[in-house]
């Protein structure tokens, strides 16, 4: 599953096949204006509202939703929040970027977390081939000193994408405890 933001209210979602799978979704059914059809992707929205922070404090059903099967067996689905409260973040987030660092070595990991725990909101490392990801959500103020001071041990990445794909398809090796865990090994 990708995700893309097109705007303060709409949020562009692609599901492969097996993302589809994975949520009970049949492509018949996208087509369809039935009950069954309102219930499946209701139950999508609400988990993707779940692991991620968009569409966060909205309820799904009121929430507009637009379905095209694709080629491929997935589909592309657009969410709107249609001018309601909020947008489709929260206030806090929209001063706000998530950035990702990755590095073959914990210890760089670990120094990386002390140096920025107290300009970022560490959100997470997670494991994926060999390298660690550091996640952090960072103010605008911080932004700046706070992807150099990343890229000083890694590559970095603020890519909505990216970081997706490390959440989905990472270990997660600590959460939001993250700074208090890596503390530990310095």
């Amino acid at each position: 599953m990708f995700y893309d933001t097109l705007s303060k209210n709409t949020v562009k979602i692609t599901l492969t096949e097996q993302d589809m799978r994975t949520y009970s979704i049949k492509s018949d059914c996208i087509t369809k204006r039935s009950a069954e059809t309102k219930r499946s992707l209701t139950k999508f929205l609400k988990k993707f509202q779940s692991e991620s922070s968009v569409f966060a404090g909205c309820s799904a059903e009121r929430l507009f939703l637009e379905a095209f099967p694709s080629k491929d067996g997935g589909c592309v689905r657009y969410v709107s929040t249609l001018g309601t409260e909020g947008g489709a973040y929260p206030a806090s987030q929209e001063t706000s970027r998530s950035v990702m660092c990755g590095t073959p070595d914990i210890g760089k990991a670990a120094d990386m977390c002390t140096r920025i725990k107290d300009l970022a909101d560490i959100s997470g490392l997670y494991y994926r081939e060999g390298s660690f990801f550091l996640l952090a959500r960072i103010p605008e103020a911080a932004l700046s000193k706070t992807k150099h001071i990343m890229e000083e041990y890694g590559r970095i990445s603020a890519d909505d994408t990216d970081i997706a794909f490390i959440k989905e398809f990472g270990r997660l090796v600590c959460g939001s405890d993250a700074a208090e865990k890596l503390s530990l090994i310095r």
